[in-house]
């Protein structure tokens, strides 16, 4: 089942977190902390009582976040709904909960009123999978960047959530 964030989770939270990167991006306690203060959509996915998976979206409204890929969707975009990262066990993948939490955040985004749905992904080192699920789920690319030096890249994707657009 996907539920929301529950304080009890945040060990098993870092732990996947932890053996998802470098697909996501590192997450300490004080990061998750923020996570917790500023993310409107905080999710894990449980089975059998167990956490296996993560997902947290972030909206326009979340400025106090220090992210340069999040900070050029704010430059560009008046309203959005952000994925920051979602990450699951070994055991949890395949399953099919990546696209039932997209599914919940694009309805949560087109709910409160957000025009786009935006991601990125590793293009260095890359992410064929994730690239791979992002254009099967609709979004389109509409940029690349080396917010890390020269050795890292990432794709900028976008989708509308804007019936006309879509």
């Amino acid at each position: 089942m996907i539920r929301d964030y529950a304080p009890s989770d945040a060990q098993t939270v870092l732990a996947i977190n932890a053996s998802n990167v470098p697909e996501v991006g590192s997450m300490d306690e004080d990061k998750l902390a923020l996570f917790v203060e500023i993310s409107p959509f905080f999710k894990v996915v449980e089975i059998d009582g167990e956490v296996v998976g993560i997902m947290i979206g972030l909206s326009e409204e979340s400025t106090s976040y220090g992210s340069s890929n999040y900070a050029w969707f704010v430059d560009r975009l008046d309203s959005f709904a952000y994925v920051d990262r979602i990450a699951l066990i070994e055991g949890g993948r395949g399953q099919g909960w990546g696209q039932k939490l997209y599914r919940e955040f694009q309805q949560w985004g087109t709910d409160s009123g957000r025009s786009w749905l935006c991601a990125e992904v590793n293009t260095e080192p890359d992410n064929p999978p994730s690239h791979r699920f992002h254009l099967k789920f609709g979004f389109r690319e509409v940029a690349r960047r080396r917010p890390y030096g020269p050795d890292e890249e990432v794709v900028m994707y976008e989708k509308s959530l804007r019936k006309k657009d879509r």
